[in-house]
This record gives C-alpha cells, structure tokens and sequence, in this order.
C-alpha cells in the first residue's frame, strides 16, 4: 500500500518540509510506503494521479490558520500558509477519489476545520492551566463508539502533544466524535459520517501511545475497515 502524506513546514528561514522518522518506521511496519508530499507544488494533484496512492496520512506539526475557521489569530504560533493549502488540496482529491484519511494530531483538526468546525486555538490560555494536552503525560481516553473499540475496550492511555483541540461545540456538523479525554472532555477520535475519513489526537508513531489500540486503528485503515470502509463510498455516492 501507498499512502500520500502530508509535512510539518519549518520556520527556519529554509523554507524546508520535514517529516518524522518515526512515521517511516511506524506504517512500514504495517507494509505501507509512504510519499511525502511537498508544500510547495502548485501541482499537488499529480502525485495523487500518476502515483500508486491508495490513501491519505494527515501527519502533525504546524498550527492551522485561524482566518480558515473564521477567528482572527490570537494564540497560534506556528501558521503555515503553505501547508493549509497541501491538506486542503489533499482532502479534496482523497473525497474526489474516495480514499481513505486518516488525520494524526493536526491532520484530525485540519480535517474538522475543512468540512466547517472549529479549533481551540490554545489549549492552556483558553481552557485554564489545569488543562494540559502539551507534551504530557499519557491520559485516559473514552472510546464512544463500537466501531473504535477493540477487544470491548472503552478507555485507553495514549500520549499527547497538541496546544490546539477540539470541544464538541466546535466540531463540523458532517463529522462525529467516537473518542474523548477522560479528565476534560476534549475530543480525541472523529470520523465523517459519509467519506472513508477519520483522526486521531494522539500520535501511534511516538512512544507512550496505546500500542495494541493502535494497531488495530491502523490496520482498519489499511484494510478499509471501521470508519474506512468501502461501504462508506458507496452509501455517499448514492447521496
């Protein structure tokens, strides 16, 4: 399998597009390639068309620009222009083609914010100090739906590493939550109700994630099971 994914763009005055070893290493370990994606193509189609990609990987990194859900900026930091219009471009042509997405940490929120949600521009300045999501311990997660849960699971641990997040109040009215912070309520898994589309907030490439949970997210992906599956296509095409 062959998955177009997306990249962190550095500020570093290089203008650079930088993707983590660890997510190499991790969807190879499952027999996926990965095709890294450069922001800065004005052709971004081509490599959706004429390349062997049978899916979609949003990776994180980077900040999404708030002017994209109507907020003016207050909080952000690290807003690529650039890397807004790749994941933007990559979800149309993954929904025109119908192949699976899946959205790591950023890439879920891009995916709320590209069917009309909204973000939490900073988690700690906007939902009190207490509220910790940056680089922190692993924390419990509620799993709401039954296509999500593995083996009857309900709660898993896994890591965390984004200042921005999502409230129930700020998700897109085309998507729906199926996991959510034990201790806060912040979303943590979304899926479309139609598109082959679902995200994640924590990182299954990174250590301190729920390993056996993951695996089995990930190769529902590959498989175009759960909230991938092909049924999913054919219910949208007949809308």
């Amino acid at each position: 399998m062959w998955a177009a994914i997306s990249q962190r763009n550095v500020h570093d005055g290089s203008g650079s597009d930088v993707l983590e070893n660890a997510y190499v290493t991790y969807f190879e370990g499952f027999g996926v390639k990965l095709i890294p994606i450069p922001n800065i193509s004005q052709d971004i189609g081509v490599y959706v068309e004429e390349l062997p990609v049978n899916a979609v990987i949003l990776s994180g990194g980077n900040d999404i620009n708030p002017e994209l859900y109507n907020q003016k900026p207050v909080y952000v930091r690290d807003v690529s222009a650039r890397r807004d219009t790749t994941e933007q471009r990559l979800l149309e042509l993954a929904i025109e083609k119908r192949l699976p997405v899946l959205g790591i940490c950023r890439g879920m929120q891009f995916i709320n914010v590209f069917f009309g949600g909204t973000i939490i521009q900073n988690i700690r300045a906007q939902c009190g100090r207490d509220v910790e999501h940056v680089a922190a311990a692993g924390h419990g997660v509620c799993i709401d739906h039954s296509r999500a849960k593995s083996q009857n699971k309900t709660s898993i641990v896994v890591n965390s590493y984004h200042n921005q997040g999502i409230r129930n109040a700020c998700l897109a009215p085309e998507l729906k939550a199926f996991a959510h912070s034990e201790k806060d309520g912040l979303i943590e898994g979304i899926y479309h109700r139609n598109y082959p589309i679902a995200g994640i907030q924590w990182h299954p490439e990174r250590p301190g994630s729920a390993v056996e949970y993951d695996k089995e997210l990930v190769k529902a992906f590959i498989s175009r099971q759960s909230f991938w599956s092909r049924k999913t296509s054919k219910r949208n095409e007949k809308k």
